[in-house]
């Protein structure tokens, strides 16, 4: 049911999808022939190219000229889809043939039968047949349109008394022939798309023969038929190539002969080998059903080809690459929780593939526990315990990694029977933020998602701690550092301002002393000059007295002053 629907959902897209959404696949148009008589009938094979992806899907409009062609009906028995949304139909009024199909399985090939169309032909001329829509879906459970382009045929009709001279012959040789001494040797022969006999081919098409010929050579005699010993007989003019009809599916044999003057030679048997038929559909199975805790469940299929054969089988989980495995089961290697997207296919020996395609889900472990981590980590020490709890008796994967996601360390540990466990990186760390990852395993190899802490930081052990405030060694030797030199730097400022405020202070004492003596000496000078008559009379004496009392005034205050001055300087 579950793949009927996944049916509805990408044959409903097709019908919303535009025809260039992604290139992959080709729609085409094939007939054995490009020439008919007007009455003839005839048959249209409308196949897909998936070129190599796979393909559950179908959708197009055929239109022909309707003064030329009569639709006459549409054959879907022989078609790889074996379910429609829309019957193929058709209508001479439109001139139109409709189809929708779909498959509950995927296929991938050259040559993929859609459905098979039949024309009469009711008047003369060139006419083509071409597809006026379409689109193919990949079966990638997203209804992804795949198809890159389509191809129609031209056909020519006439009077069946006229088609000789439209038909295509082989172009004729005409040269003298030699003379043989015996009959012809068997031919040589290139078959341009079908170049190896052994190899089985998943298209159809017309294709070209050539050979070299002999000088002796006068007549060439060729014929496809399904006996691989069948000789062909009347001769068909002389030349060294030709083009051929697309043929049937099944193994089929160019026979060719060439006769000279003695006779006809042995004849070429060439097999061609065609299978543009995918292998049918084929069931898969999952044992332990496809919802499980199990990481390495079991696969069950089988496929059958019954024209090539089958070549391989191949797996292919969540688009990622294929690999080639034998006939089922098939056992996975351990697997991861998570859901999958698994495509069993089946490749035939001419490259149809047959397709199924799954939901797996593994189921996860109950998840571990992290129930302590050490809240203080220092570079270059290490002793970081993590304790936590998980079910009992299960081997535990604890990483430590950086924030980045980067793995510095890790370490298996165990539960125990009550399901807790603990365990220590020693080995010292660098600074920076990390996270503790922790996986639980059992026996079987099942794992539960992985567990993270919140991230925390190693951090480079503090010298001094006041309060909540820390200081690591580095910045206490800095500031240290920084606090000496701003002493220094104070120290020699305060003594160069002391030294400044000294020169000062001797400046000022100097000026003041000088000062005093100038003012001593003014005043000796004049009692001196009061005398140099060695007379003195009373208004003189007067005056003298008064100088050498001020002199005296003069020289005690300047005696406390120089005392004070000196005592200030020597501060």
């Amino acid at each position: 049911m579950k793949h009927i629907l996944a049916l509805f959902v990408s044959v409903a897209l097709i019908l919303f999808a535009g025809v260039n959404l992604a290139s992959a696949a080709t729609l085409q148009l094939s007939t054995e022939k490009d020439a008919f008589a007007i009455g003839d009938q005839f048959t249209v094979d409308v196949k897909v190219d998936s070129e190599g992806s796979g393909i559950n899907a179908v959708q197009g409009v055929v239109q022909i000229s309707k003064d030329v062609l009569e639709i006459v009906g549409v054959d879907k028995s022989g078609s790889v889809f074996n379910f429609w949304l829309t019957e193929p139909t058709f209508s001479n009024d439109s001139g139109q043939v409709n189809f929708i199909g779909g498959s509950t399985s995927g296929f991938s090939g050259r040559s993929l039968q859609v459905v098979k169309v039949t024309f009469r032909v009711k008047g003369s001329g060139k006419t083509d047949i071409v597809f006026t829509d379409g689109a193919v879906t990949a079966s990638d459970g997203s209804g992804t349109n795949v198809l890159s382009s389509m191809k129609g045929l031209s056909i020519t009709s006439a009077p069946k008394s006229e088609l000789e001279t439209i038909t295509p012959k082989p172009t004729q040789i005409t040269r003298p022939a030699e003379r043989a001494e015996r009959v012809p040797a068997k031919p040589e022969i290139q078959v341009v798309g079908y170049r190896d006999p052994e190899t089985w081919y998943s298209h159809v098409t017309r294709f070209s023969a050539s050979w070299q010929l002999p000088n002796d050579i006068t007549d060439v005699s060729t014929v496809i038929s399904k006996d691989p010993t069948h000789i062909p007989v009347g001769s068909e003019g002389l030349f060294d190539n030709k083009i051929f009809p697309p043929m049937s599916e099944g193994v089929s044999y160019l026979h060719v002969r060439f006769r000279n003057n003695i006779g006809w030679g042995p004849t070429l048997h060439y097999r061609i080998a065609i299978d543009t038929t995918p292998p049918p559909a084929f069931q898969v199975r999952i044992r332990e059903g496809e919802a499980t805790d199990s990481p390495t469940p079991t696969m069950d299929y089988t496929a059958a080809d019954g024209l090539s054969g089958l070549k391989r089988y191949f797996i292919q989980m969540n688009g990622g690459g294929q690999l080639t495995v034998e006939k089922g089961p098939y056992t996975f290697e351990p697997l991861k929780p998570g859901k999958y997207i698994v495509k069993v296919g089946a490749e035939d020996n001419a490259g149809n593939v047959v397709e199924n395609i799954l939901d797996l889900e593994i189921k996860p472990l109950e998840a571990p526990k992290i129930t302590s981590l050490t809240s203080d980590v220092f570079v270059g020490e290490g002793r970081l315990d993590i304790i936590g709890t998980a079910l009992p008796d299960i081997t535990l994967q604890v990483q430590l990694k950086t924030k980045e996601g980067q793995i510095e360390q890790a370490i298996e540990t165990h539960s125990d029977a009550h399901g807790s466990w603990a365990t220590r990186f020693d080995r010292p760390l660098k600074k920076g933020d990390y996270v503790i990852e922790v996986t639980a395993r059992d026996g079987r190899g099942a794992l539960s998602y992985p567990v993270t802490s919140d991230v925390f930081r190693v951090r480079p052990r503090p010298a001094l701690v006041l309060g909540k405030f820390e200081m690591t060694q580095f910045w206490f030797f800095t500031v240290l550092i920084i606090g000496l030199i701003g002493a220094f730097i104070a120290g020699w400022l305060f003594v160069k301002f002391e030294r400044e405020q000294r020169s000062r202070k001797i400046v000022i004492c100097q000026r003041d002393v000088t000062n005093m003596l100038a003012m001593l000496k003014k005043d000796i000078d004049r009692i001196l000059e009061k005398y140099s008559d060695d007379k003195i009379d009373e208004t003189e004496v007067s005056e003298i007295r008064h100088l050498a009392k001020r002199a005296s005034e003069n020289i005690e205050k300047s005696g406390k002053y120089c005392v004070q001055s000196i005592g200030e300087i020597n501060k």
